[in-house]
């Protein structure tokens, strides 16, 4: 099976690992749903039966989106894909009527809020749900949300690239590829390739990092006080940015490990932590699967041994353990709980969730294109209206690194990590950053 090869419609499948692992916890209790959202506000003269060809022709290429479950689908489902029908709407269009932009923003704020909290019907409800806004003749907003089981963040950058990039071609009277990646068959694949030999070492490397993670509790440093959740940020801009890569190829990391290691030699100095165990989302994808829209991102545990060593060093294990990470994410929902349940036992303490380190990465520019200037697309332009979602870790870094510019945030539970620390690391952060680009060593704290 090729990667443009599908599967016969109808045909059942597995679950990628990851999906396994999302469609578990979906089944917990307490678990509260939430779709992938995505909001652009478009100003400008928008020729919307173009963006709605791009939009259908996103969804009808990529099978992940039109995936099926039975109505109940238990604990160890199948799925299949069935088809877009040629006359099935896929972009429902809606004319606004708003007294001015800003209550046309609001409604569309509560829209994208409703569609995001509102749970899949599986069996008979497509994945997805993709509306187009209309102000007036120069004002309109797309939302989208998708089904977090067919969704990750690879796949949200490959819609915000593909479908901006087909309204260009079709405004340009150029053909719009009618394939892509299966996503059917890279499920099948990744099943494929787990050999008993590689699940027994996946096994073996999570039993010792969730072991680890038993005896590397937060310990909130002296001095933090309760506060009220929140975060603090930074933008680094391109100059940094090249010069950080630049630097990053010199020694064989990419930006985000080298900024992940940034935070952690922070972080141990901040909080006097020699060890710190942490969690992120790895994407699974293979390298001829990157442009397969899908669910192939998963949590699991990093453990850096020795936070304290030198700016090199720390790095070095991040990036060590991010590839380790990577080459076992082979197991089922199952395995992660039977492992847990044996740490814990063991260890006679919970698994450490503290700190969780989320890394994106896109290819292009951090503006949306503007289709030759002739539109303003403003990406994440409708917050969520009166949801909240409580993170559950003390502290959560968030990196975004686009070509021009490198976004990030550090969020603060407020209990067990305050924003005087989180500000302090973010700085810390930012010193050896601009310390190691310029060749120097960081001052010290």
């Amino acid at each position: 099976m090729s990667g443009l090869t599908r599967p016969p419609a109808g045909t059942p499948f597995p679950l990628t690992y990851e999906q396994d692992w999302f469609h578990t916890k979906t089944r917990s209790d307490g678990w509260s749903h939430k779709n992938v959202q995505l909001g652009f506000e478009i100003r400008g003269d928008l020729d919307t039966g173009a963006l709605a060809a791009a939009v259908r022709a996103f969804v009808v290429r990529h099978d992940a989106l039109h995936l099926q479950l039975a109505p109940d689908p238990g604990p160890h489902p199948r799925q299949w894909t069935r088809y877009i029908g040629a006359d099935e709407e896929v972009v429902q269009r809606l004319n606004v009527k708003a007294a001015s932009p800003g209550q046309f923003s609001h409604y569309a704020s509560a829209l994208l809020s409703r569609d995001c909290v509102t749970p899949w019907s599986y069996g008979t409800q497509r994945p997805f749900r993709i509306r187009l806004l209309r102000y007036d003749a120069n004002h309109h907003a797309l939302l989208a949300t998708f089904q977090n089981l067919v969704f990750d963040g690879r796949a949200h950058h490959l819609f915000g690239h593909e479908v901006w990039r087909d309204y260009e071609a079709l405004r340009n009277g150029e053909p719009l590829p009618d394939a892509a990646p299966s996503f059917a068959a890279a499920a099948v694949r990744q099943r494929a390739r787990t050999s008993g030999r590689q699940r027994e070492r996946a096994l073996a490397s999570w039993r010792e990092r969730l072991a680890f993670l038993t005896r590397t509790s937060w310990t909130a440093p002296a001095g933090d006080r309760r506060t009220e959740s929140g975060a603090v940020g930074e933008e680094l801009p391109a100059a940094t940015v090249a010069a950080l890569r630049g630097l990053c190829a010199e020694f064989r990391f990419t930006v985000l490990q080298s900024t992940v290691g940034f935070f952690v030699a922070a972080l141990a100095a901040r909080t006097g932590m020699a060890e710190v165990g942490l969690w992120t989302s790895m994407d699974s994808r293979s390298s001829r699967d990157t442009d397969v829209v899908g669910m192939f991102a998963g949590s699991c545990p990093l453990t850096i041994r020795d936070a304290t060593a030198d700016a090199l060093a720390v790095r070095t294990q991040v990036r060590d353990q991010l590839l380790n990470a990577l080459r076992h994410q082979g197991l089922t929902a199952e395995d992660l709980a039977a492992l847990t349940r044996e740490a814990e036992e063991t260890g006679g303490a919970p698994v450490s969730r503290d700190i969780y380190v989320n890394l994106r990465r896109y290819e292009g520019e951090s503006s949306v294109p503007d289709d030759g200037g002739r539109l303003r697309i403003t990406a994440d332009a409708y917050p969520l209206h009166r949801i909240t979602f409580h993170d559950t870790f003390a502290l959560h870094l968030r990196c975004t690194e686009f070509r021009d510019r490198l976004c990030i945030d550090l969020l603060y539970d407020g209990q067990r990590a305050d924003r005087r620390l989180a500000r302090s690391i973010l700085d810390d952060m930012l010193a050896g950053i601009t310390a190691a680009v310029r060749g120097a060593r960081p001052a010290e704290a």
